[in-house]
């Protein structure tokens, strides 16, 4: 055993630069795999924790004021399954205004003393004040506008006038669903500054948060709830795992690409100890047999060559666990609660385990074959002849080139690569998996470019949104008819439907110039202006099990008693409620469910409008009414942040790639140095030995671009449908241009060369006598 750790001492220190790549690519792998790992093992932890910490509820219910009474709320309390319950809640539904942008929102009364269930997280500021005007601003309005504490919102009163109220802090509310739901933003206030705004409390929201003793019953507890109250009393609810699900939307992104970037990573280590290993034991076979004629058996040269790599990739996996756990927190910090306070995952046993079992476990195997060949080698033969040479005959590539008088230099090149087929394999799929990452990183970055410049892609047909609370749906129509830079609107109702088996959704009912706008229809058609024809979102389709062409029975709630037949003939992207949205002809629900009328308008701008004018046209002639906001991009930054992030990635698994050519070049320049030798005896010139050297990298990096931009294209669209699938959005247009791809051949030729010439360079620039002598 001491002769074993000495003898892998020595060949460690005799190739420290190659010793420590290998060591710089097991740390990358594993730092990407411990990531992976990380993030996979502690998805929900954060919103977990924090939902617990503030005792969330986990259904939310919110009522039809007219049909409910206080008696009604105790039977609620009385319904089998509910544990705990908030106070009844109380809110208004009205406009605010933030650096000259007006939104709807939610303004709700926040408990003074804290709740027992549902508490808020102050994440930055103070709490409310009983008595005082001032106000707490949700985390999502922070989201969207950076929100600093001192700020002030104005807030319209019900007699239409406005006043400025400070924010004294940012709350976070563990119930309040970021994407599942197209409710507005809350904004919080006290009671006392609730009734000094809107002093009529019959006009107030009625809404009561749910502890269940069972999380995953809220179905079945809302159908107690309806049963015991005997009226349709509950207009909506939301379900805490669908917020949970909404969460954790861009740490699950983060996780789809560390997965494969990872997977990668530990592929190219796989393929760079194999090369190198491979490589070694050919060169020192002369010295393997020595070893045997001195007593070393077969199982001890296997322990030799494997023990030299495990201990490599043990000092590189825990460097590259101790650097991935310190990282962790990033790909987690887009779940909301960690805006707050980052979580970083614990390094549990289980991660170290798995991370050590894997990268250790792939080095081993990718060691084993070659060294195997080693333990196994004949002792006489071995110190005779040393390895066995390559190929007698030149590949079919080699024979067709000399056929055709290309300069012997090139050949010599080809020659090379056909020389040791499985080494040259193994560095062009390395030189391949970063061609996959940096299309990934390429298309991604298109593809995101298309859906800004073509917002309707994403469903934002519409170049501004006004929203109406006390001006009536004509006098808005002929103020928009009439109104500077307004070229096109239609408008919009949101009714509240059920499905023929119960499940309640949300459908967009539309009229006015449709025909102006760019709807994006990807499957289908557009539903006829006076016909019982309805659009869907792909999450629609999914949820029910139907396709374009199949009928739905819809119940409306301003017609509960009858339902009606629709048929599907178009699929459209809808980019809210994970896609479980319809959207048909306003006029047409009107006659069948009574008068509808719209409080939403969207609009189609000239080019040469100026919003500043449009808005404050229509404030002035609407009585501070009407609220003009402008569509801005709605890619989420999750989604936007990646492209740095895979651009980061595939610039690692260009590294590790880069190590392998160098490696590989190092070692195959150390193996012919005696060819080397004679050929410069011959008379050809270090530059003759450089070209033929870059040309074996050169055709590398050409095979690899070949093969990685079609498959890392494919890899792509295959990861962005499979996000699309989930979130209920439909097709995903992604794109690559054609000059990304064009420049991508001659930048891996570029990059492989670049990897050998160092090895290549010093190998032609050796003294003929020093490399005869030594051989």
């Amino acid at each position: 055993m001491r002769a074993i750790l000495q003898k892998a001492r020595a060949d460690i220190l005799s190739r420290p630069l190659i010793s420590m790549l290998i060591m710089a690519t097991v740390t990358t792998s594993s730092t990407l795999l411990t990531l992976a790992l990380a993030t996979l093992m502690h998805l929900s932890a954060p919103y977990d924790r924090a939902f617990e910490a503030l005792n969330g509820a986990h259904l939310w219910l919110d009522f039809d004021r007219s049909k409910l009474g206080l008696r009604d709320i105790e039977r609620i309390r009385g319904v089998q399954g509910i544990a705990q319950t908030t106070d009844l809640r109380y809110g208004v539904r009205t406009r605010v205004s933030l650096r000259d942008t007006q939104m709807a929102v939610s303004l709700r009364i926040v408990p003074m003393a804290e709740a027992a269930v549902n508490r808020f997280l102050i994440e930055e500021g103070r709490h409310l004040a009983p008595d005082q005007p001032e106000l707490l601003a949700s985390t999502d309005i922070d989201d969207l506008f950076k929100l600093s504490v001192g700020e002030t919102i104005r807030v319209t009163r019900a007699d239409g006038k406005e006043v400025d109220l400070p924010v004294v802090g940012l709350a976070y509310n563990p119930m309040w669903d970021t994407y599942r739901n197209d409710q507005p933003p809350f904004v919080y206030v006290s009671e006392h500054t609730l009734h000094e705004l809107y002093p009529d409390e019959s006009a107030w929201e009625w809404s009561m948060g749910l502890r269940l003793t069972d999380p995953q019953s809220v179905e079945s507890v809302v159908e107690r709830i309806e049963s015991a109250l005997h009226a349709k009393v509950v207009t909506r609810y939301t379900d805490w795992r669908d917020v949970r699900q909404a969460a954790l939307f861009g740490a699950q992104i983060n996780f789809i690409f560390l997965g494969a970037f990872g997977l990668f990573a530990v592929l190219a280590t796989v393929l760079v100890v194999g090369s190198c290993i491979g490589s070694i034991i050919l060169a020192q076979f002369r010295q393997i047999g020595i070893l045997k004629a001195l007593g070393f058996t077969g199982r001890q040269i296997l322990w030799l060559y494997v023990g030299q790599y495990l201990a490599l990739s043990l000092v590189g996996t825990a460097a590259g666990l101790a650097l991935g756990v310190a990282l962790s927190p990033l790909p987690l910090r887009s779940v909301a609660v960690s805006l707050n306070t980052p979580f970083r995952p614990p390094l549990s046993p289980l991660l170290a385990t798995l991370v050590l079992g894997i990268v250790a476990g792939v080095v081993a195997l990718a060691t084993l074959g070659a060294a195997r060949r080693g333990a196994g080698a004949n002792i006489v033969k071995s110190i005779a002849v040393g390895a066995e040479a390559p190929r007698g005959r030149p590949a079919w590539g080699t024979r067709l080139a000399s056929r055709i008088r290309i300069p012997v230099v090139l050949t010599l090149g080809m020659n090379d690569l056909s020389a040791r087929p499985l080494r040259s394999f193994m560095t062009g799929l390395n030189l391949t998996l970063g061609v996959i990452g940096i299309v990934f990183g390429l298309t991604l970055n298109e593809t995101l470019r298309t859906y800004r410049t073509s917002p309707a892609l994403l469903g934002l047909v519409h170049d501004a949104t006004v929203s109406r609370s006390r001006a009536s749906d004509q006098e808005t129509r002929h103020l928009l008819e009439m109104a500077p830079g307004v070229e096109a609107f239609y408008s919009e109702a949101l009714i509240e439907a059920q499905t023929q088996q119960g499940k309640a959704f949300r459908i967009r009912a539309i009229e006015g110039d449709l025909n102006a706008f760019p709807f994006k229809i990807q499957r289908g058609r557009f539903f006829q202006p006076h016909a019982y024809e309805v659009l869907a979102g792909q999450g629609f389709l999914d949820w029910q099990g139907l396709s374009v062409g199949d009928e739905v029975m819809l119940t409306f709630e301003q017609r509960e008693s009858r339902s009606l037949t629709w048929r599907i003939v178009g699929q459209y992207p809808e980019p809210t409620n994970a896609g479980q949205m319809l959207m048909l002809s306003l006029p047409v629900v009107t006659r069948w469910a009574g008068p509808v009328e719209p409080n939403t308008y969207f609009l189609k701008l000239a080019e040469q409008c100026d919003p500043d004018r449009l808005r404050t046209y229509l404030t002035r002639n609407s009585g501070d009414d009407l609220g003009l906001t402008l569509t801005e991009q709605a890619i989420p930054d999750d989604v936007a942040s990646l492209q740095i992030a895979v651009f980061v990635l595939a610039a690692m698994l260009i590294g590790i790639a880069l190590i392998n050519v160098f490696n590989t070049s190092l070692l195959a320049m150390q193996e012919k140095t005696r060819d080397i030798g004679v050929l410069k005896t011959l008379g050809m010139t270090p530059r003759q030995l450089e070209a033929a050297g870059n040309t074996s990298a050169g055709l590398l990096g050409l095979v690899a671009a070949s093969i990685g931009v079609p498959t890392g294209y494919l890899l792509t669209r295959v990861l962005l449908a499979s996000l699309s699938t989930t979130y209920g959005f439909g097709n995903v247009y992604v794109t690559l241009s054609l000059s990304a791809m064009g420049l991508l051949t001659p930048l891996m030729i570029v990059v492989s060369m670049a990897g050998s010439a160092i090895p290549v360079r010093r190998a032609a620039r050796a003294s003929i006598v020093q490399v005869l002598r030594n051989e």
